[in-house]
């Protein structure tokens, strides 16, 4: 209200002029922004691609794994209740194809989940491939970008101890950016180690005590695989 305000810039560069001029600052002020924001989007494309990348694979795993528990059918009985998962999805398997329960044997049986499998096996290699193709295209972009936020991470902290005041936030918040964006990445890499160790689970909790041994022999190899 009647004071001038001080101009000031967002990031500190040595000008062979004063940058404070009229025009001058305008076209500066114009110019810093479009930078800081050219950066933002190079670092938020290739963290979200890679990010959007393990997250479709995480899901597809996700989906192999409940096709997997699904891949024997289990009568709902004493043992296996109809208000488990496997149950609910059995009863409601019994109801849409009641005349396959019934024609079935178990020479039929062995077959379909024999073939069943196979899909399974195909779909997992896939994605094991696909996931190696990923690693392969961003493995030297991770360690730059693990290698470049440990020395901002390591520079930050001891800027905010030393430096800067307990009032002040501009180191700390830098700080807590480049964590966030290193705690991002790991939290989808270890999501899609859990989703793929989680199909052992998924043919362990599956119906294979009531398939054909031979059926139940591939389980094994599978599980120890």
């Amino acid at each position: 209200m009647g004071h001038d305000t001080p101009l000031i810039l967002p990031f500190f560069y040595w000008f062979p002029f004063d940058p404070f001029q009229r025009v001058y600052y305008e076209v500066i002020l114009a110019a810093q922004t479009w930078h800081g924001l050219i950066t933002i989007w190079f670092m938020l494309c290739g963290d979200l691609l890679f990010c959007i990348f393990l997250s479709h694979i995480t899901t597809q795993f996700d989906l192999l794994a409940v096709r997997i528990r699904r891949l024997v059918y289990v009568p709902v009985d004493k043992q296996l209740v109809h208000t488990y998962p496997l149950g609910e999805y059995c009863q409601g398997y019994a109801q849409k194809n009641k005349g396959i329960i019934d024609t079935y044997n178990d020479k039929d049986w062995e077959d379909k989940h024999q073939r069943d499998l196979s899909d399974i096996i195909e779909r997992h290699r896939a994605l094991v491939r696909l996931s190696g193709d990923v690693e392969e295209m961003f493995s030297f972009a991770l360690l730059v970008n693990f290698f470049n936020s440990s020395i901002i991470i390591c520079f930050c902290g001891f800027c905010c101890v030393i430096v800067e005041k307990w009032n002040e936030m501009v180191y700390k918040s830098f700080m807590t950016t480049a964590l966030s964006q290193t705690w991002l990445l790991c939290w989808y890499g270890q999501r899609l180690l859990e989703s793929s160790q989680g199909l052992s689970d998924a043919l362990y909790e599956s119906g294979w005590y009531k398939a054909s041994q031979k059926i139940k022999s591939s389980v094994l190899i599978m599980l120890h695989r």
